[in-house]
């Protein structure tokens, strides 16, 4: 019986066998990576999809939680792009294009947002409420009438409250008004200042007119988009008088707005209702 001859293979024929398999390999590598290729685009929009679908979520309540705070962050955002590329060329243009009959108009309007007729129209009912409470024997109506006394007084304090920080606040920015820029061509602040035109941010008028706009939507929802027409009316008309610009009009409204619902809450945590009118 034989013994098999062991097979023995060329350096050439395991060079060919090697170059063989590495072509193979090659060919496997090649058609991976065109897949994962085609794939990735797919992948990768999923992904971000997922990422802003979350980064909403996440917003959204946040949002929820704390609204002051959200809001806030974002109209500072609003201001600080305001104050960089917005606020200095609408100045411009409203004071080149806003004249006449026009400008009267909105001269009128402005002086809605002017703080003291709303003090004097919250004092006036609580008088009333006082001459309620003396004029009835009956502990109902009393009881009527000082419940409503209450709901001007908070009124009162968001006004003045809100009025107060922002009065501060004009002092520490001491931003220059826009008069400055269309005679001077200055743009800018001056911390610290007391100069009666160097506290243009925020809007005086427009804290105002918010926090009694907001206010009045508490007292009385069922007229709030007439106060909420009349709250941008004014707030605009700061604008197109010129004597504010864009960025102090959108933080002196945030103000207000916000000194309202404070005010709001307050009441609400200690029982007290602010609605004197029908609901919607």
């Amino acid at each position: 019986m034989g013994i098999a001859k062991p097979t023995v293979l060329s350096t050439r024929t395991m060079g060919q066998s090697y170059r063989g398999k590495d072509m193979k390999g090659n060919a496997q590598a090649a058609e991976l990576e065109r897949f994962l290729m085609k794939a990735q685009p797919v992948d990768r929009a999923a992904a971000d999809t997922t990422l802003l679908a979350r980064l909403v979520w996440g917003h959204a309540t946040l949002a929820a939680r704390r609204p002051l705070s959200v809001g806030f962050a974002w109209v500072s955002l609003a201001c600080l792009v305001a104050m960089v590329w917005i606020d200095r060329p609408l100045a411009l243009v409203l004071k080149a294009n806003v004249q006449g009959d026009w400008k009267g108009f909105w001269v009128i309007v402005t002086d809605i947002g002017l703080g003291w007729p709303w003090y004097v129209l919250a004092l006036v009912m609580l008088a009333r409420c006082g001459l309620g409470m003396m004029a009835t024997a009956m502990d109902a109506m009393w009881a009527r009438w000082a419940a409503e006394a209450r709901v001007w007084v908070v009124f009162l304090c968001a006004l003045a409250g809100s009025g107060l920080f922002v009065t501060v606040l004009k002092h520490l920015v001491g931003r220059l008004r826009p008069v400055w820029l269309f005679r001077e061509d200055l743009y800018g602040a001056v911390p610290l200042s007391f100069q009666s035109a160097a506290n243009s941010f925020p809007s005086g008028h427009s804290q105002n007119i918010w926090v009694v706009m907001a206010m009045l939507m508490a007292l009385y929802p069922r007229h709030w988009p007439t106060w909420a027409a009349l709250g941008v009316l004014v707030a605009s008309s700061r604008l197109f008088v010129t004597v504010h610009y864009l960025s102090d009009v959108l933080m002196g409204s945030f103000i207000g707005i916000a000194a309202a619902v404070l005010a709001v809450r307050w009441a609400a945590a200690r029982g007290l209702s602010l609605r004197l009118g029908a609901p919607r």
